[in-house]
């Protein structure tokens, strides 16, 4: 059983402290039923263990042997002895109280070596990895009126959120103006002239502020039309999550709204 810190505690510790909290409060309603001989506190004692036993099932998801009794009893120690150093700590200092509160975080990490071992225990759920972005270079002149107009464009639209920008400067750099050049010329041969602003993608370009803004209108739509296609192919599944269903309306209503730049 590992040992020390080599042992993660942290996933749910928040949860695992809130359910500790409630079996202390278990314990207080029938010490106070028992002392006062007012039923009433058992019918809260019954509505906190529900509350707890719920709670805790998230935790404790493999019932092998007396592991549920086990994790309860760990938690409900470890809360005890840690009052328990509390109240020493305030009467008779650090020295008395520090024995009592390392056995109660023993028991806590006892409790945690114990659940993730369980293998029953899902995993936490990884994010989601951002599709990745299709990357564009744009030749550019600085003084370029034109290169302005379409640099406007994409930041009103903030379509660098989606794509990959790199932009080259063909005044400053010899090598990017070579560059444009051959990539002029490769794409568009017939090109009378080279002129700015200039796009260029996976062997696709356009040239002049009309051409290369209708060119992200493109880049835009497909990656919309792509995204879409994908949620038809999961919809077409049967294990498709209900809601899901439900809200594909919407959803395609909302990417029409928020790409009205782009479509035709």
């Amino acid at each position: 059983m590992p040992q020390g810190d080599d042992i993660d505690i942290t996933s749910d510790e928040d949860l695992a402290m809130g359910v500790m909290n409630l079996i202390s409060i278990e314990e207080h309603l029938f010490l106070t039923a028992s002392k006062t001989g007012k039923d009433h506190y058992y019918d809260l004692l019954i509505e906190v263990r529900e509350m707890r036993k719920r709670l805790l099932k998230k935790i404790v998801v493999s019932f092998e042997g007396e592991v549920w009794c086990i994790s309860k009893h760990l938690l409900a120690s470890s809360m005890r002895l840690m009052e328990v150093g509390t109240k020493e700590l305030k009467v008779h200092g650090i020295a008395e109280a520090k024995p009592y509160f390392e056995t109660s975080y023993r028991l806590f990490r006892m409790f945690w070596e114990i659940v993730l071992q369980q293998p029953d225990r899902e995993q936490s759920p990884q994010p989601a990895a951002a599709p990745p972005k299709t990357a564009v270079v744009f030749f550019f002149e600085p003084g370029c009126p034109h290169c302005k107009a379409l640099e406007t464009f994409l930041a009103a639209n903030d379509l660098e959120a989606m794509l990959d920008i790199t932009r080259k400067d063909v005044t400053s750099d010899p090598a990017n103006r070579a560059e444009m050049e051959r990539l002029q010329q490769a794409c568009m041969p017939d090109a009378a002239e080279h002129l700015v602003p200039f796009v260029a993608q996976d062997g696709h370009c356009a040239m002049g502020e009309a051409d290369t803004i209708r060119f992200f209108k493109d880049l835009v739509w497909t990656r919309v039309k792509d995204s879409r296609a994908s949620l038809a192919s999961l919809l077409a599944n049967g294990d498709a999550p209900p809601h899901l269903k439900t809200h594909v309306e919407s959803y395609n209503t909302s990417v029409d709204a928020a790409l009205n730049c782009c479509k035709e």
